[in-house]
C-alpha cells in the first residue's frame, strides 16, 4: 500500500509539473500578422500610376504615362517591380530599372509606412493610406550618382501613385 501511495504521489508531481509548464498564449490566440507579408500583400498584383512625381520638391511631368507593376511573393519574403514606359531622357533608367526585386523592411504600422530595398541598392520609404486594400502609396527616396555623369535625375524623389 506504502508503494502505491507514493507511486500516486510520483504521478501527481508530474502531471503537476506538466500541467504548470504549459504556457499560454497571452494575445488571445491570434499569432501576430508577419508585417512583410502583410505589406508586400497589400503592394502586390496591382499596377500603380503616378499622380504626382517631384525631383528636390520640384514637379517633374516626363513620367506621364510611366507605372510600376508589383509582385510579391511570400514563400521568398520578396517581390520584384516591373517598370513600364520609363521616360527616355538619359539618367532616368537610373531612376528606375526596367525589372528590380526587392525586400521589406522597418515597418510602421501607424503610419502604415516600411522600407523597400530594391536590388540596385536604393532604400526608398514607402506609405499606404491603408494596410488592407491600399489606393494610395507614396515612394521617398534618394538617387545617388556616383560619378556626376547627367545632371536633373540625381537626387531626392517623390512619387505619389494611385492603385490602377
Amino acid at each position: 500500500m506504502k508503494k502505491f501511495t507514493q507511486l500516486l504521489t510520483v504521478l501527481v508531481f508530474i502531471s503537476l509539473s506538466i500541467f504548470v509548464s504549459c504556457k499560454k498564449d497571452k494575445t488571445g490566440g491570434d499569432p501576430e500578422p508577419d508585417l512583410t507579408d502583410v505589406y508586400g500583400s497589400a503592394l502586390a498584383s496591382a499596377t500603380w500610376a503616378p499622380t504626382n512625381v517631384s525631383f528636390d520638391e520640384q514637379p517633374r511631368t516626363e513620367w506621364d504615362g510611366f507605372s510600376l507593376t508589383i509582385n510579391y511573393v511570400e514563400a521568398s519574403d520578396a517581390g520584384n517591380i516591373i517598370a513600364n514606359s520609363i521616360p527616355t531622357e538619359t539618367g532616368a533608367e537610373d531612376v528606375w530599372g526596367d525589372e528590380e526585386t526587392f525586400t521589406l523592411s522597418d515597418f510602421d504600422t501607424e503610419g502604415h509606412s516600411f522600407k523597400i530595398t530594391r536590388s540596385d541598392n536604393v532604400e526608398m520609404m514607402a506609405t499606404l493610406n491603408a494596410d488592407e486594400a491600399p489606393s494610395t502609396l507614396t515612394l521617398e527616396f534618394r538617387v545617388e550618382d556616383p560619378n556626376l555623369r547627367v545632371n536633373g535625375f540625381y537626387g531626392n524623389w517623390v512619387f505619389e501613385f494611385e492603385k490602377q
